[in-house]
Order: C-alpha cells, then structure tokens, then sequence
C-alpha cells in the first residue's frame, strides 16, 4: 500500500485529488503552513492528518511516498528528508535551483535504486501532444518553435521575486524544452540565451522576465523557445514543427493544423479537436507514476530524463549569465 504525504496545499491539492482512493493509494499527512487554509482543508478532507511543522511531518509519519508542491526554494531540503526516510518522491518542477543541489540529489537516488523520482513534466501527457509526437518523422525535423507565454504577471511578485535563486528557465521554459526532447527523442548539444528585463525593469522582480533561447539538437535541428512572463496572453504552451513536407502548429485555437505540401503551391489542411489545455494531464501523470510504483515497472520520464533536463536548464541560464553559447555537460551521462 501507498501511504503518501503531501507537501504544500497550493497546487498540492491536485497531487492529493489523484492519490488519494486511487488503487491502493491513501494520502495519510498534509504538509501546510498557513493555518487558515488547514482550517479549509479539514471540512474536505477526513481522516487525514494535518501539521504545519515540517520537522513534525517527516518524524511523525510512517510514509512511502511524498508528494511536494511547495515553492521552488524549499524542494531540495525535502527531497533531501524524503529519500533520507526511503520515500518515493513526486516533485513539482524544478527539482531544485542549483546545480550543486541537483548533484547531491542524485548522489542519493544512485545509492537508493529501489526508490522511484519524478517531476511533473505534464505536457508529456496532453492527447494534443501525443498526437503530434505519433505523426511527427525525426528524421525530417529541421526546426521547432515553442513558447512558454505565461500571461500571469501578477504571480512573478509574490513568492517567486522573493526568491534568492529563482530562475525563468526552471520556472518555466522548462515545460517546453522537456516537451520539444520528448518529441525529438533526443537531447540538446548547445544553448544560446538572450533576455531582457523591460517589464519589469522598476519593480522587485529583479530576475529576467523574458527569454529567448537557441537550442542546437543532433541532427544540426535548431529550436527556438521563448518563455515570457509578463506577456498579456492566455496561459499557454504554442508550437510549431517544421519538417521537409510537413509543418504542425499548436496555437491559441487548441487545434493541430498539419500542412501537407501536395503541389507546388498547393495545401492539404488537417484540423483535429484535441483539447489543449486539458487539466487532466497533472493527475494522470501522477498516476502513471503510481501504477510504476505499484507494479514494479520503469516510471517516465526515467530520473536520466529529468537530470539531463536540469543540466540544459542550468546551462541556458549560464549562456544568458556569460552572454555567450554554452556547450551542455550532462553529469549523470
């Protein structure tokens, strides 16, 4: 039996909302710092226990498995407690902020091979996205634009401006640099990172709020992200495809439009209705990882997976840092 923790009440409700009842899974330990909200939280949710000390939590429970969804600055220091008590680990993206971090991460996890790790790279799950990865030919790629448009500029001065390492590029182009190595099966060679500040140039946010990237893939395939924080936009995740006969494109309309070149200036157009964005993808995510667990069989993304992300991510902000084009290390190769 799974007996789970969760870690923050935010977005962590969601992580309990799959867990709990789901095969032999309980959510048994709640894991929140604002009282008011335990108060909310009891009237849901019985039989659970609720602590607002993070000490208490780890030492008072007898779990398998925790689930965090505190803020970014706190994930590495309960990663560490949770492998520490030889608990699975669901953890909302970014892992952790450093390099170093990441390092001693996944020292642990290399010493506790029994043990399962994941981070929420949702989009893997999108019907959209699946759809596009089952038509898509690798061979032909030649170039890929994604963007992470956030269009929650409010959010950027909460939690995240007060925090020492926050970063962009793990806040959220990580999404779709996750999304675009999924599809290519395949791993960036180099990054080039230009931001600016213009928006937010006056305000407490001091870290960049916009970035453009150029990824080079194997294959000489050049991807382009961007990810803009205060853009005025809809939350969402664009992308486009470009191959030899063939381009895809994702947009604001929710729909897959693939173009078929069938003459010399002639189009074939191919709409399909997939729902983009589907708020199931964070709770099947969750649950496939639970099923991985329960039945004993490799978990996906593998922690390879989510390592090598990391490492792009930390190479993309140290281009933007130095100004010039960062060839990617992979420690965990």
């Amino acid at each position: 039996m799974i007996r789970a923790g969760i870690i923050g009440m935010g977005v962590g409700e969601k992580h309990l909302q799959a867990i709990n009842g789901y095969r032999n899974c309980k959510v048994v330990s709640i894991l929140e710092k604002n009282k008011k909200k335990i108060s909310s939280l009891k009237k849901k949710y019985k039989n659970i226990n609720f602590f607002t000390n993070e000490k208490l939590f780890f030492s008072k429970n007898n779990l398998n498995l925790i689930s965090i969804a505190s803020y970014d600055e706190f994930h590495f220091n309960q990663i560490i407690q949770s492998l520490r008590k030889n608990c699975h680990v669901i953890v909302e993206k970014p892992v952790c902020l450093t390099e170093k971090e990441l390092k001693k991460i996944n020292k642990i996890l290399k010493l506790s091979p029994k043990i399962y790790f994941t981070s929420n790279l949702v989009l893997r799950k999108n019907d959209l996205f699946n759809q596009i990865k089952k038509k898509i030919n690798n061979k032909d790629v030649y170039h890929i634009e994604a963007s992470y448009l956030w269009g929650r500029k409010e959010k950027i001065f909460q939690w995240r401006s007060k925090t020492k390492n926050y970063s962009l590029t793990l806040g959220a182009t990580i999404h779709i640099l996750d999304l675009v190595c999924w599809l290519l099966n395949s791993k960036p060679i180099s990054v080039v990172t230009k931001t600016n500040k213009k928006i937010t140039k006056n305000t407490k946010f001091k870290k960049f709020s916009f970035a453009s990237y150029i990824f080079t893939f194997p294959g000489n395939i050049v991807v382009n992200l961007k990810a803009d924080a205060v853009c005025v936009h809809p939350h969402y995740h664009s992308l486009k495809i470009f191959e030899k006969n063939k381009t895809f494109i994702s947009d604001l309309s929710g729909q897959l439009v693939i173009k078929k070149k069938i003459g010399k200036d002639n189009f074939k157009i191919v709409n399909t209705n997939y729902k983009y964005p589907d708020k199931k993808n964070r709770g099947n995510f969750i649950r496939e990882f639970l099923d991985s667990i329960l039945d004993n069989k490799p978990s996906y993304p593998s922690k390879k997976d989510i390592f090598n992300l990391m490492s792009a991510c930390f190479s993309a902000d140290l281009s933007a840092r130095y100004g010039k084009e960062i060839k990617i290390k992979y420690f965990n190769d």
